[in-house]
């Protein structure tokens, strides 16, 4: 798909709006497009209709969980960097996703550096080669 901007898009799915707010306003701060939602079916359709570089995906989900929603966002795009959110009671959880093409995860409560200098590598790692000038943060 043809993107009209040369900003990266970041896709959040979390159930607690809140956090889809806080990922919205942090990552836009940074130079990126952001989309969000808290449903994973609404997920999959924002990715198969927009040229999604990464996607920030809480483990725990009203409809699909995080695992089940990952496996089909691989099925999409085999190269899409996706980074799981997870309270720390699922960091097993989170590692299984890695291991299922996860880039990484980040904990909960989140920490801002660490959330912006994940996004940002996973953003550079993505599409740096392709597009230069997407990379913002």
């Amino acid at each position: 798909m043809q993107r009209k901007d040369q900003k990266a898009h970041v896709l959040v799915v979390d159930d607690d709006k809140n956090n889809c707010d806080f990922f919205f306003r942090l990552l836009t701060e940074q130079g990126y497009q952001v989309f969000t939602t808290t449903k994973s079916l609404e997920a999959l359709a924002i990715a198969a209709n927009n040229s999604i570089d990464l996607v920030l995906l809480d483990i725990k989900l009203p409809d699909l969980d995080g695992i089940e929603t990952l496996k089909r966002l691989k099925k999409l795009d085999k190269d899409l960097t996706v980074i799981m959110l997870t309270a720390y009671g699922s960091l097993a959880t989170a590692r299984d996703a890695m291991a299922l093409g996860a880039y990484d995860y980040i904990t909960k409560p989140f920490d801002l550096k660490f959330v912006k200098k994940v996004v940002k590598n996973g953003i550079e790692e993505r599409v740096s080669w392709k597009h230069p000038s997407m990379v913002e943060g």
